[in-house]
């Protein structure tokens, strides 16, 4: 049996309009016509999608179930027109690459530069999100290439992925030079007890300073500065208020140069892999294939 999409996508409009007249003007489709699509929808399927309280219209709990995967359904229809749209606009090829703050901050920036000198001739598009929405942006084929963390992946989502692990990374904690735990060895209870400085929740290392609480049994430290990009949180340490928790990677550059210096805190580090995600090799354009095979040549040269 096949959907009447034409009618579904009548539905999820009103739906979203929150009435026949609204969908009406936004789609410029006349309301009789909507409204006849509807009901040859609902009767043709046997089902009820919208019922009258008063002067409103609104969803039956049947409407409201078909509402998310008719959303789904649409907005996957919307990224296919894009693919074409850039396959029209971008004949040698477009690279979408996403990855979280670590990636795009640290390894993506030479990666795609090295790449952009061998391909001037496709186009490169770098987006910066938080590990989760990488991951979910390469799942529904909104990027060819993401480079995260490992602890985001699932086995579920594995076994459509082809991943390369990149570098083994370790969580340190930091603070500016002139701090009084700057490069001495002290307790984790020591330092749960200072104020930090930490990416939102959802965020690699946030998620990884509160599993290194639970480890200890401990109650998570004070979260004094929140920011929502990682050289913002750096540059807060940097500054001299409070400590953090961040990747030695990002941490690295900052501590060469002086700006920030590592706290030894008594224990066992925790650590996390950097994979580089894709679909398939099969399923993959060659420029693709390129960039990746250029991380992996390139890889061991960041250190």
């Amino acid at each position: 049996m096949s959907i009447n999409l034409h009618a579904l996508m009548l539905f999820y409009h009103v739906a979203l309009a929150g009435s026949v007249t609204e969908a009406s003007k936004r789609l410029n489709i006349s309301q009789p016509a909507i409204s006849a699509q509807i009901r040859s929808f609902e009767k043709q399927y046997q089902v009820l999608l919208f019922e009258k309280k008063g002067r409103n219209l609104v969803l039956t709990p049947f409407g409201q179930k078909l509402l998310k995967p008719a959303e789904h359904l649409f907005q996957l229809a919307e990224q296919i027109e894009i693919m074409i749209e850039d396959y029209h606009r971008h004949p040698k090829g477009k690279l979408r690459i996403t990855g979280n703050y670590l990636a795009t901050s640290v390894l993506i920036p030479k990666w795609a530069s090295l790449f952009k000198q061998q391909n001037p001739e496709v186009e490169v598009q770098i987006s910066t999100v938080n590990s989760q929405l990488a991951l979910d942006k390469l799942m529904n084929y909104e990027a060819d290439v993401a480079i995260i963390g490992n602890s985001e992946i699932s086995k579920h989502d594995s076994h459509f992925l082809h991943c390369t692990a990149l570098y083994r990374d370790e969580f340190i904690f930091v603070s500016a030079p002139n701090h009084k735990y700057a490069e001495k060895i002290v307790s984790m209870e020591e330092m749960m007890q200072e104020p930090f400085i930490m990416r939102e929740e959802g965020s690699t290392t946030r998620k990884r300073l509160l599993e290194l609480c639970r480890i200890h049994q401990m109650s998570p430290p004070n979260i004094e500065l929140q920011f929502n990009g990682l050289n913002e949180t750096i540059q807060a340490v940097v500054a001299g208020y409070g400590v953090s928790y961040v990747s030695s990677l990002v941490a690295s550059q900052y501590i060469r140069r002086g700006e920030l210096v590592k706290v030894n805190v008594e224990g066992e580090p925790l650590t996390h892999e950097i994979v580089l995600c894709s679909h398939q090799q099969n399923e993959l354009e060659g420029f693709v294939r390129d960039f990746i095979s250029l991380v992996i040549k390139e890889k061991r040269s960041l250190l």
